[in-house]
């Protein structure tokens, strides 16, 4: 089997290609296509894959393309490189927007080519898919009925991931509110403690932990490629109608605080947890267990002091094993003159 991975999108591409590689498939021949030579041909030999700069040669002969490219570059990648993939080939692609995709895909594809819209939603520096969320979008029930489906979701789910099946424009209207709200209420609360010059270290001296796990849900938004940002706002048509009720439900809730409406502000509060009533106890546990992990750690921290502790790095798996000379302002000091951030390493004990 030949897998022809076509690039324009770094993060996702690279990771994808190792996690390919990783599996220990027989017969198995990886492709990756890029413009820059140089880096394509040692990142190639890093994982251990052919590499060509020739998108249209490359999947002439490809059981299986795979598009992992900007969701502002997908329709012309696409239109250029399908006519030329082979009759009968598995073809998906990894953007987070998946109606214009697919019907790009099955429009230049051939008749017999398989379709799979994918949409792997986590950022490319996990070490693992398990527990991790796939939204699989096939073009009709047939196609879930094909081997080459069956073998892929099989695959994916052997793998623990969690397995999403849907059509490509219900994807994209959930997108609309999972990516495109939160996306855009993440970037108004930052530019709002922007505007106002707050000063976010010492806010976090005052802070609740449920705010310390929003503010850091903040950061992570503001510290990834504001293009894919862009991206998914724009490509989505779903979003636009989101942002109508967003500044709607904004102005309602201004207008009631300038008139000192404390009945219907309270009434309008009142009426939405009713509406999230069935879920709420979930969430709840479910961010009780964060704040009681980041306690527990800080419990083990404490009572180890002068004693050995074991850290695990939650990124590179790396472990050091040494005594604990003290645990202040996240960092953690021991006994080998290093320091480590709390929140870059697992106390293990």
């Amino acid at each position: 089997m030949k897998i022809v991975i076509i690039w324009a999108s770094r993060w996702f591409w690279k990771w994808l290609a190792n996690f390919i590689t990783k599996q220990n498939f027989k017969n198995i021949e990886i492709v990756l296509t890029w413009r820059e030579e140089e880096n394509l041909k040692q990142i190639s030999k890093d994982l251990n894959c052919k590499y060509s700069l020739d998108n249209i040669a490359s999947v002439k002969d490809a059981d299986v393309v795979i598009f992992s490219v900007p969701i502002s570059a997908t329709e012309w990648i696409i239109k250029e490189v399908a006519p030329h993939i082979k009759p009968w080939a598995m073809v998906l692609d990894v953007t987070s927007i998946k109606k214009f995709p697919s019907i790009t895909m099955e429009k230049y594809c051939d008749k017999s080519c398989l379709i799979v819209p994918t949409h792997p939603m986590f950022w490319p520096f996990v070490s693992s898919i398990a527990g991790q969320i796939i939204v699989l979008t096939p073009l009709n029930e047939e196609d879930k009925q094909d081997k080459r489906y069956q073998f892929l979701f099989n695959f994916l789910k052997n793998a623990w991931a969690k397995v999403m099946e849907t059509m490509p424009v219900e994807h994209d209207k959930m997108m609309a509110v999972v990516q495109g709200l939160t996306h855009l209420n993440m970037f108004v609360f930052a530019e709002t403690i922007k505007r106002l010059w707050v000063d976010i270290e010492n806010s976090l001296e005052f802070v609740s932990p449920v705010y310390k796990i929003m503010l850091s849900s903040v950061a992570r938004y503001m510290h990834q490629n504001p293009k894919l940002y862009w991206d998914i706002q724009m490509y989505n048509d779903e979003v636009l109608n989101v942002h109508k009720i967003y500044r709607e439900v904004w102005h309602d809730f201004s207008t009631l605080v300038k008139a000192h409406n404390e009945e219907d502000f309270i009434k309008i509060i009142e009426w939405t947890k009713d509406y999230f009533w069935d879920n709420a106890i979930a969430w709840q546990k479910y961010t009780d267990k964060i704040i009681y992990m980041i306690s527990r750690q800080v419990e083990l921290l404490k009572n180890n002091i002068n004693k050995e502790v074991k850290l695990k790095n939650i990124y590179d798996n790396r472990e050091v094993f040494w005594v604990l000379i003290s645990f202040e302002n996240n960092i953690i000091k021991l006994d080998n003159r290093e320091e480590y951030n709390i929140d870059e390493w697992e106390v293990i004990k």
